[in-house]
């Protein structure tokens, strides 16, 4: 009996020892990151380039069309499909200009290839076709019918692609091609499901008024997005040119406005350098790779042309029936001594959130809503996502293929809710729930945050805070989720977080606290892991840098550029990388946990820059944990933690509960839909209930 319970107890020791083992090898920890290789990303700033503008380049909206249109004229159109759309700018000036055979071809074979944002090209085909058919050649034009009528436009329609149409800007892009093509060919049978282009287009139809009334009420999953707001706007601007119903072209054209208004509150001298749903390192990282900054040279004058491809620029600059409403554009002009912009985006993904927005999560109806905010697998959605991919043939696609065999298993036994509530958060990062934003911008600074945005859980293309004083003074923090910066992995070494922090501003100061644990989820999917925080803060952008360290080896780093200034700190010591393509322009600290400040200030406020580095350094500072309690000079006492509110001087400051938008311009209640803006005399009044769009002084 003696000798049973022994090796009883063997045993059991041996399984806690194996555990324990376990438990410390798959562990991360802080690790300072491997040698990585490439060019500088952004590429670093020379003389001779174009400047940025930071009053308008030329009035009104008509000359800078007409100065766009001829530096697009001197760019050579590129041989890859996008060359479609330089063309299209082109042919606006010049009717005579040749088309590009060799764009036009990879376009067609790109579309009839259904190749994954094949639907962005399908876009570029639609407008060349309604504004040039005239100008193309017999065999061109036929080519284009028939990539039109042999199309995939929707996700439950048969026959495999890969086509990835579900995120939200793909959805307009699918829905305004769909419709436009229907109503060039309505009693034509398209071949890919045997439906004529009046069933297409009637189908559509209510596909566009139902994305933008939802869009109009709660604003974009995918906010203030460098990279697909410009997606939707090409999308968009296709109906308000083609639509021949004026009630579709008018409600396009006030969805319009309201992303170019999102633009105009968040942008900084045509910069968009506030937070992004989704965002790529490249855009975030300097206005020189930022996709919006042409657009805003166009629309109000302010940034710079850097691109002659756009297919929301063009498709502005080569429109017949839209008006920029002149309010929109003095907002974006308008540089007040201190702005400040709350505004809120998309919905929690709740049962009380669905009731009162008449959704369900058992109605393949609604499916377009959740996978618009890159709801997939999360445990209230992912029974909804299993029946539309047996439904709509879904399982050949990657993002569901690895989920096929694992979820018809726990399908059968009831468990799909629980695995992915124990998988998460690596596979629910895509999730672009609700979110409340803050701006402060002055004529020096700008910050912007998504304020306690899903706080520890993973990330994907969210870009959550930013401070910019300048298109390549860009500063903000975040915990790599790969080693590449492209692309290829979300997250990436720039682009969101591996975990997300937890952050929250004031004015012109933010807290952000960073909790990564010490083991990944335990999805099989969660390759990568990494127990360090970095901060992008490009030493050759400014005009002075000055580090003051901190007793334990964290600190302030301070820089200036012209009268703003910023002051960065890290509780935990931080080393600057010495090589590779961040050399000069990267701050790591490792740990798991770590404390971040930032705080900006200028010149007409905060006196000489020796005065701010002397005033926020001095300045009573204590960090126990992730709990912070900051004296913040001109501002008060800042207190925060990882649970807590944020207080200033003991009162609590809201971080959720915005309204859709809360500026000097426009207070509009958030899921009404209706928006009254004015400034400088003039207004424009919408109403997506009634359909009204007025403008007006």
């Amino acid at each position: 009996m003696v000798k049973k319970r022994m090796l009883g107890l063997i045993l059991i020791l041996a399984l806690v020892a194996g555990v324990m083992v376990v438990y410390a090898v798959t562990g991360v920890r802080p690790e300072w990151p491997d040698a990585r290789e490439g060019d500088p990303v952004p590429t670093l700033s020379r003389p001779d380039d174009p400047p940025f503008y930071r009053t308008p380049m030329a009035e009104p909206f008509e000359a800078r069309r007409g100065l766009y249109l001829a530096w697009v004229s001197e760019q050579e159109t590129s041989a890859s499909r996008s060359g479609i759309w330089t063309d299209i700018a082109k042919l606006e000036l010049d009717p005579q200009t040749p088309i590009s055979e060799a764009a036009l071809q990879e376009a067609l074979d790109f579309v009839n290839a259904r190749h994954d944002t094949a639907d962005f090209v399908m876009a570029g085909l639609m407008r060349l076709y309604y504004k040039h058919s005239d100008k193309i050649t017999p065999e061109q034009k036929g080519s284009i019918e028939e990539a039109v009528l042999n199309f995939k436009y929707w996700l439950d329609e048969p026959n495999a692609t890969y086509m990835e149409l579900w995120t939200e800007n793909h959805q307009i892009l699918a829905h305004s091609s769909e419709y436009l093509a229907g109503q060039l060919f309505p009693d034509e049978v398209f071949t890919n499901n045997g439906q004529t282009g009046q069933g297409h287009m009637e189908q559509a139809r209510e596909r566009i008024r139902r994305w933008i009334d939802w869009h109009a009420r709660t604003g974009m999953a995918e906010w203030d997005s460098v990279i697909y707001y410009r997606m939707d706007l090409a999308a968009l601007m296709n109906l308000v040119d083609f639509a021949e119903d004026e009630e579709i072209s008018r409600r396009a054209a006030m969805m319009v406005d309201l992303l170019l208004l999102d633009i105009a509150t968040d942008s900084y001298y045509g910069q968009y350098g506030t937070s992004h749903g989704r965002a790529t390192a490249s855009s975030v990282k300097s206005a020189a790779n930022d996709g919006v900054v042409t657009l805003q040279a166009l629309a109000w004058g302010l940034g710079r042309f850097q691109s002659a491809g756009d297919m929301g620029v063009i498709s502005l600059a080569t429109s017949d029936r839209y008006q920029i409403p002149p309010v929109i554009e003095a907002v974006a002009q308008d540089m007040p001594e201190e702005y400040e912009n709350y505004e809120r985006h998309s919905i929690p993904l709740t049962d009380e959130a669905a009731e009162q927005y008449g959704l369900s999560f058992d109605s393949t109806d609604d499916v377009s809503i959740w996978w618009g905010m890159g709801a997939f697998t999360d445990p209230k959605t992912i029974k909804l996502t299993i029946r539309t991919a047996d439904e709509w043939d879904l399982w050949h696609y990657p993002d569901f293929r690895d989920l096929k065999d694992l979820a018809q298993v726990l399908k059968r036994l009831g468990l799909l809710s629980q695995a992915t509530a124990l998988l998460d958060p690596d596979p629910n990062g895509t999730v672009m729930s609700e979110v409340n934003k803050v701006t402060y911008r002055t004529p020096e600074t700008m910050l912007s945050n998504a304020q306690d945005y899903r706080k520890g859980e993973k990330g994907y293309q969210q870009h959550i805070w930013q401070a910019t004083l300048d298109p390549y003074a860009v500063v903000f923090v975040t915990n790599p989720d790969s080693l590449r910066e492209d692309d290829k992995h979300r997250p990436s070494y720039w682009a969101s977080n591996g975990r997300l922090p937890r952050t929250a501003q004031y004015r012109n100061v933010l807290v952000a606290l960073h909790d990564i644990p010490r083991h990944p989820s335990p999805s099989i999917l969660e390759a990568r892991h990494y127990a360090f925080t970095h901060a992008y803060f490009p030493q050759w952008a400014f005009d002075q840098i000055i580090e003051l360290p901190a007793q334990g080896g964290g600190g302030w780093i301070f820089g200036r550029k012209g009268d703003g200034y910023i002051g960065l700190y890290s509780h935990q010591p931080y080393e600057w990388q010495t090589e590779g393509p961040d050399a000069g322009q990267e701050v790591i600290t490792l740990g798991r946990k770590n404390v971040w400040i930032a705080h900006l200030g200028r010149r007409a406020v905060d006196g000489s820059f020796e005065d701010f580095v002397a005033a926020v350094s001095n300045a009573p500072l204590e960090v126990r944990g992730l709990r912070v309690s900051y004296q913040a000079p001109s501002v008060g006492l800042i207190t925060f933690d990882w649970d807590g509110p944020l207080q200033v001087d003991g009162q609590e400051v809201p971080l959720r509960g915005y309204d859709r938008w809360n500026n000097p311009y426009v207070q509009a209640e958030f899921g009404t839909g209706q928006y009254t803006i004015k400034f400088a005399g003039k207004q424009l009044v919408l109403d997506f209930e009634r359909g009204m769009r007025q403008i007006g002084e």
